[in-house]
């Protein structure tokens, strides 16, 4: 699990590295420079033509520091001053006196054809208004350079706590930052304009936390799914879960086979598919391995049966809006004892009613798509988007659930902490793909996980198998299945 901090927490960390421990601003800036050198490296070459844009703060001074270091092994350097040098930091006016003593050219925005590589030291995390003006002005130009582009810590004129672009942003190749990840690296679109973010530690730790630091903002990684080999020798299907998937009606099959499939392939023990008797045939003969359970109208006793039987269930997918279906998740989300994923058509039934989310007793996880949050919580899709932190936060309080907000980078809201998944491909917006999402969270519940540790890890395993499934098919090739398909493969691998 990898900590997240906002732009103030960092400066936090920056401060009380510098005030409380006693490293000098100059020490940092030296380290963060020397780390953006030994990523650059490796994408530069004696040929190239180095143009860093250099703004009026430390991001600048890290700028220029580079410049020297790149000069220094003999690379051809130059700098381009942006903005008013009344207006330089005292640390960026240093590290300026020091290169004009190596007589590293400076040069204007005019001169920019000259260059084959571009780093962006502009503005850094520090942004709190739109880009403007002089600035918009340089920002432009280095999005018009042709070449290879880096940032510093984030691309100049993207918000650092919620990834939008404020006015207009540089659009790089990579980003190097320093210890942390800031949610502009992940969410989109400030992820997209990033590109390959590279993480280097400079020195700045937890220890810089203090007391007036708490963050609460996560990601994980490769290494946190290690946790799901968890079986044992001498076990059998009983200990692996007994899945209850209530999806699925007439002509919709195939919503409830992907969210069985998955569960069933991210290891339960044993999956059944409640649904309406035309799936029947289908559903027996595309997947033999699950139980199929059948209904034709609203059956009390039936669903109680059910219910008792399972360890977790999942409710929503392709169950359509029908008077049946309405009772049925109206029945399911208030009865229901046991850990319960919520997804599709069952969260538009409850958007029209609801307090039926407002009387449950049990842990439930609520995965919906921009839409259907819009639905869920009210406001706009734009402004959704663009605070996807504070509003899966906000369903999460007033619910009392995990909240799963989907997304190009979904944001996943416990109770304490919020995750940002760092995994997936545009290759998986297609049919069925949240479907199988819900299928592998409810099948890691099945598995002894967590709730909220099962929606964090399956959202991130979800990703990963979209990855594969891309990386072996093209993204515009891939569908709900293969994601499936890559379940074995990202957890063998994973082991």
């Amino acid at each position: 699990m990898k900590t997240i901090l906002s732009a103030e927490e960092m400066k936090k960390c920056d401060y009380n590295t510098i005030n409380y421990y006693g490293i000098k601003s100059s020490t940092l800036m030296e380290r963060a420079s020397l780390s953006v050198f030994s990523v650059l490296s490796d994408f530069i070459n004696y040929n190239n033509k180095i143009l860093v844009f250099v703004g009026t703060g430390n991001n600048g001074g890290d700028g220029v520091c580079l410049a020297r270091l790149l000069h220094n092994y003999d690379f051809n350097v130059s700098i381009l001053l942006c903005g008013d040098e009344d207006k330089f930091s005292p640390d960026l006016i240093e590290q300026l006196e020091i290169s004009r003593k190596y007589d590293i050219k400076e040069v204007d925005v005019d001169c920019i054809d000259e260059y084959d590589v571009f780093i962006d030291a502009i503005l850094g995390i520090g942004l709190s208004k739109d880009v403007t003006g002089e600035y918009a002005r340089f920002v432009t130009a280095f999005n018009k350079a042709n070449g290879f582009k880096m940032a510093i810590d984030i691309p100049s004129g993207i918000n650092t706590d919620n990834g939008s672009v404020m006015g207009v942003a540089c659009k790089v190749n990579a980003t190097v930052s320093f210890n942390y990840r800031k949610p502009g690296h992940l969410l989109y679109p400030g992820r997209e304009y990033a590109g390959n973010t590279f993480i280097c530690d400079i020195g700045i730790n937890r220890r810089s936390f203090l007391d007036d630091i708490d963050p609460c903002l996560y990601c994980v990684d490769e290494e946190d799914i290690k946790i799901l080999d968890n079986r044992n020798e001498d076990t059998n299907k009983g200990d692996y879960g007994k899945v209850l998937v209530i999806a699925g009606s007439n002509g919709m099959s195939g919503a409830a086979y992907l969210c069985a499939k998955a569960a069933l392939r991210t290891g339960a023990g044993l999956v059944k598919i409640y649904t309406t008797s035309d799936n029947r045939t289908i559903l027996q003969s595309q997947f033999p391995e699950a139980i199929v359970s059948c209904y034709d109208t609203f059956d009390e006793m039936s669903l109680i049966k059910e219910m008792e039987w399972s360890t977790v269930c999942a409710i929503g997918p392709g169950i359509s809006k029908s008077d049946i279906a309405k009772n049925i998740v109206d029945y399911v989300v208030r009865r229901y004892d046991k850990p319960l994923v919520i997804d599709a058509d069952a969260i538009n039934i409850i958007s029209n009613n609801k307090s039926i989310l407002k009387n449950h007793n049990n842990q439930i996880i609520i995965t919906p798509h921009l839409g259907e949050m819009k639905r869920l919580i009210g406001g706009e899709i734009p402004d959704i988007k663009n605070d996807m932190i504070n509003k899966a936060s906000d369903c999460t309080k007033e619910y009392n659930v995990i909240t799963v907000l989907k997304s190009a980078a979904t944001v996943i809201s416990l109770k304490d902490n919020t995750f940002i998944n760092t995994s997936g491909n545009n290759g998986m917006a297609t049919a069925g793909s949240g479907d199988v999402l819900t299928g592998i969270i409810t099948g890691l519940i099945a598995n002894n996980i967590n709730p909220e540790y099962a929606a964090v890890l399956g959202v991130y395993l979800h990703g990963l198998c979209g990855d594969k499934a891309s990386e072996k098919l093209g993204a515009h090739f891939v569908n709900a299945s293969d994601i499936i398909e890559m379940i074995s493969v990202v957890l063998k691998e994973g082991f």
